[in-house]
């Protein structure tokens, strides 16, 4: 399966984040978007993902494991886009 980004939404609070990504396959554009729900978490990785598929909501699922992709990239090297900082995130 072939993912395209189509959304990402991020918000943040003082104390945490929560958001979503949604993903199209381009070879089924009529297939309904793939969504993963982002919350934050107290310890690495700092962030918790549901998929809103409970069939696909195995961690090796193909949006499962771009979401989480992403998420990583975001808190590792662009912290700053949901207010944070590096350190907020120490990496293991």
């Amino acid at each position: 399966m072939r993912l395209q980004l189509l959304s990402m939404t991020l918000a943040y609070d003082d104390a945490r984040f929560f958001g979503s990504v949604i993903f199209t396959n381009p070879d089924q554009p009529d297939e309904k978007p793939a969504v993963v729900f982002i919350d934050h978490a107290d310890e690495p990785p700092w962030f918790r993902l549901t998929n809103a598929n409970p069939d696909a909501h195995h961690p090796e699922a193909p949006e499962m494991v771009e979401a989480d992709r992403i998420m990583r990239f975001l808190l590792r090297y662009a912290p700053e886009r949901i207010g944070r900082a590096a350190a907020d995130f120490p990496q293991p």
